[in-house]
């Protein structure tokens, strides 16, 4: 079980999203998720399953222009978008992770959102609709 997240179904239409057990506190580390680089040619294969939607841009210098894409392994994969998101998110290309961290006081049974744009305040449209 994680310490800071639950998952849970909010509608059809969004499906589910993550939600904070307990009180987190402005600075924390949320989670730490594991990052599995995909080869741009898999990830070609990926862009008409369901996974596309839970890939990340990858940009590490190291593996340019090879891996541009990845997929996290962790229950932040819930985290939905928003443009008032409580968290954020940094890429740590060395240890292949992405640390999600509270950027306000989140208070108990409260949903969990990131920008996908990966600046809080990057207002650029995204690929969906957004509530």
């Amino acid at each position: 079980m994680h310490e800071f997240i639950e998952v849970k179904f909010i509608s059809e239409k969004k499906g589910r999203g993550a939600f904070a057990k307990k009180f987190i506190k402005k600075g924390t580390i949320i989670d730490v998720a594991n990052v599995v680089p995909i080869p741009n040619k898999e990830y070609k294969k990926i862009c008409n399953t369901l996974l596309y939607h839970f890939c990340y841009v990858w940009e590490d210098p190291k593996h340019l222009p090879e891996f541009e894409n990845a997929i996290t392994l962790s229950i932040s994969q819930f985290l939905n978008h928003s443009y008032k998101p409580n968290v954020k998110y940094l890429y740590d290309y060395q240890k292949k992770a992405i640390e999600f961290s509270a950027i306000k006081n989140i208070e108990k049974g409260e949903e969990l959102t990131v920008n996908y744009n990966g600046l809080v305040k990057d207002k650029t449209p995204v690929w969906f609709d957004v509530e």
